[in-house]
């Protein structure tokens, strides 16, 4: 009965979407949008979703998905459960990258006055500078993303000292953590933060470079990870976001956080794969190891999903 029961959530996983999932998209016609619940690291699989030319990705908890889109105009969409993007809005300042946290809406624009991170109304389009980037320092963020666990913002830079940055928007202090990704080519775009873990997509899967992933938990001077690109045919530019999920500990995706899920971490039970991060089903403490902190949190979350 409870082997049922556990392959029937892993079912249920595998059709709805998923409670974290890293979502990937290029600056190019005619090409769709995945996501990846990275099952499987490094080898990791994809499903297609919407066909969308994607500049700039972010995601609200609840997994509402902000795209932006244009170079010197860009507009801004939104997608609820990978629907068709819907317009909002035609932004203030142009925006290469796009980072969700604190509640709010960010990008990174390269040609505004000054270049820097600008927080966003994703009604109105207006773009308000947060913290210039470039004045003094020469970084250019083209990837962006946002890291709810220590609050910081992380950014990307192929530009003066390249590599990977910790962005505090509060103080102004930017520390680089890794120089450029270990590729013939430094170029990469697409930044998602996920599971303390900095997910970058390179542009040039024709030329046989991966995706990229940085454990935080390294600090600096770590070691980048590389991972199956999405877009293994393609030379371009492009977006990445994390989506958690609003109800991390409805496993089985049914909206309400009962004995059933318990059952599905019973399933799951002991040390995640190795390399972790990323963090396996059924870790919800994010410690590399499904067991009964993991159903503690459970008890912490039970009922209906908001």
């Amino acid at each position: 009965m409870l082997k049922l029961l556990v392959v029937v959530s892993a079912f249920t996983l595998s059709c709805g979407v998923q409670a974290q999932q890293l979502f990937v998209g290029l600056e190019s016609s005619g090409v769709p949008t995945r996501t990846t619940d990275l099952t499987g690291f490094p080898d990791v699989s994809y499903d297609d979703h919407f066909t969308f030319e994607v500049s700039g990705a972010a995601a609200a908890p609840d997994g509402t998905l902000y795209l932006c889109n244009g170079a010197f105009t860009t507009d801004l969409y939104m997608s609820i459960n990978f629907s068709n993007p819907q317009y909002l809005s035609t932004l203030s300042e142009d925006a290469s990258g796009l980072a969700y946290g604190r509640g709010k809406l960010y990008g990174y624009s390269n040609y505004a006055t000054p270049k820097g991170i600008y927080e966003i109304n994703p009604a109105t389009g207006q773009c308000t500078l947060v913290l210039d980037v470039y004045t003094g320092t020469g970084y250019r963020f083209f990837a962006l993303g946002y890291n709810p666990i220590d609050d910081l913002f992380y950014g990307y830079t192929e530009y003066g000292d390249s590599g990977l940055y910790s962005i505090n928007i509060d103080t102004g202090v930017m520390l680089k953590l890794a120089d450029t990704i270990p590729a013939s080519n430094g170029q990469g775009r697409g930044m998602a933060v996920g599971g303390n873990t900095v997910y970058l997509t390179a542009t040039r899967g024709d030329d046989d470079i991966p995706f990229f992933a940085y454990d935080l938990a390294q600090g600096a001077g770590g070691t980048w990870v590389g991972f199956t690109n999405a877009y293994p045919d393609y030379h371009s530019t492009g977006g990445a976001a994390w989506i958690p999920g609003p109800c991390p500990a409805d496993l089985n995706n049914d909206y309400i956080v009962n004995i059933d899920d318990i059952f599905a971490v019973l399933g799951l039970w002991g040390d995640c794969p190795d390399p972790c991060p990323p963090y396996c089903t059924g870790d919800l403490t994010e410690d590399c190891t499904v067991n009964i902190d993991d159903i503690f949190a459970i008890l912490g979350q039970w009922g209906p999903c908001s």
